[in-house]
């Protein structure tokens, strides 16, 4: 069984064996508060001028294990497209699976480019489209 951590605030990870039961039992009121709690301390900090400081809690909060659960959470549980299939063709997830993501998601904290999809367009075969040769001006 894959083990995966569940830290209890921002403390060291408590292993936890990742079953159906492992994401049920999960303290999810705990986790809300906890990113609620951070969210808000960005808020205060941005709203009085602490710029340092409000970037310091941002990047805690991306690193945050309890923001990374909820996030999964969110997509995969709670908002309305749960059972719509992403870019990557996978629709509904096991709890084991909603783990992985959880640990995928810290190693990649920048942001994948867009897919670049062509439409057809009456009059038009193809068209490679190319940043340096297409000037709008």
């Amino acid at each position: 069984m894959a083990i995966a951590s569940l830290k209890k605030g921002f403390g060291k990870p408590k292993p936890i064996k990742t079953t159906n039961n492992a994401w049920k039992a999960i303290p999810w009121t705990k986790v809300q508060r906890k990113v609620f709690k951070l969210q808000k301390s960005i808020f205060q900090a941005a709203k009085s001028g602490q710029n340092a400081k409000a970037r310091r809690w941002q990047r805690l909060l991306v690193k945050s294990y309890y923001a990374r659960l909820l996030a999964v959470r969110r997509v995969t549980q709670d908002n309305q497209g749960k059972k719509t299939a992403g870019v990557d063709g996978v629709r509904v997830i096991s709890s084991r699976q909603r783990f992985e993501l959880v640990k995928n998601i810290k190693g990649n904290l920048k942001a994948k480019p867009l897919r670049r999809v062509w439409i057809p367009k009456p009059g038009r075969d193809e068209k490679s489209w190319n940043r340096n040769t297409h000037n709008p001006r």
